[in-house]
């Protein structure tokens, strides 16, 4: 079987299908990362972890991931900065449910999206209970900042709070090690100009630090950026972005594993209802 979906002939496609394949949509942005990193970052994070999780798994689960979608919605204010291109919600709700239902109608009902970008999750839970209600298919969406583990985090990053946002030490530290030698990092603009200065305790802007988000605040109301970062990329190293990103595929691999076995489990189940059509 094939890791790449585009690899696929259309008679391996339907064999895949009929075997109860599933299929990993990769999501991210094309968006401005500050001056040093390049504007598929977070696509380039989300396609690379969801690639080498399904590379592992090979033998034990029909897995093949689709070429990543690398436009997606990111606020107007990124705008200030060349680079950022941004989908409105609504033509990106309608694209990601074209992608569910032509997958849907060739026979796969196992749908994972693995997203690398801030903005996209509100769409992506829509899109996903949209499936459901539509088709009686529930893909599943999993972020990749939800799979780092968070006292690792603390204990090893070497910025101060206010350093770990977008295109801040881990975004730096993974790029530099998914792209190395490949020249697309310039570390020689990299600054801490960007480090987040917001103390909200009920809304933390910096992802790696203790303390529970109770209140939703966008980072770019709050922040104001120069370069268009938010967070301090100047201690980022190859070798905290390699451990970062082998805990990404190991955590993916534990949500691809559980979400195969329960879409297996659950399909074709009765509900004792009164109405089944929904």
């Amino acid at each position: 079987m094939k890791i790449k979906f585009e690899q696929m002939r259309s008679p391996e496609v339907a064999e895949f299908a009929a075997g109860g394949g599933m299929v990993i949509i990769p999501i991210g942005a094309c968006e401005e990362h500050g001056r040093h990193l390049p504007v598929i970052t977070d696509t380039q994070m989300a396609y690379s972890a969801a690639i080498d999780a399904a590379k592992k798994l090979s033998g034990k689960i029909p897995v093949s991931v689709l070429p990543a979608v690398w436009f997606g919605y990111t606020v107007a204010m990124l705008k200030n900065w060349a680079g950022t291109i941004t989908i409105k919600p609504k033509v990106l709700i309608d694209l990601l449910s074209n992608i569910c239902q032509s997958l849907i109608d060739m026979g796969i009902d196992k749908i994972l999206f693995v997203n690398g970008h801030g903005n996209n999750p509100g769409v992506l839970d829509v899109v996903v209970r949209s499936a459901g209600d539509d088709f009686k298919v529930f893909p599943g969406v999993v972020n990749i900042y939800d799979c780092w583990e968070k006292e690792y985090i603390i204990q090893n990053r070497k910025s101060k709070p206010g350093g770990i946002g977008h295109a801040c030490e881990i975004e730096t530290s993974v790029m530099l090690y998914l792209t190395d030698g490949q020249n697309l990092v310039d570390m020689s603009v990299a600054d801490d100009t960007d480090i987040m200065k917001s103390d909200l305790k009920n809304c933390p802007v910096d992802w790696g630090i203790t303390g529970k988000k109770r209140l939703y605040l966008s980072t770019w109301y709050l922040e104001n950026s120069t370069y268009g970062g938010a967070g301090d990329p100047t201690n980022a190293t190859k070798e905290f972005g390699e451990a970062i990103h082998k805990m990404t595929v190991n955590g993916l691999c534990g949500v691809i594993e559980e979400f195969y076995e329960v879409q297996t489990k659950l399909k074709g189940r009765k509900l004792n209802r009164s109405c089944d059509k929904f």
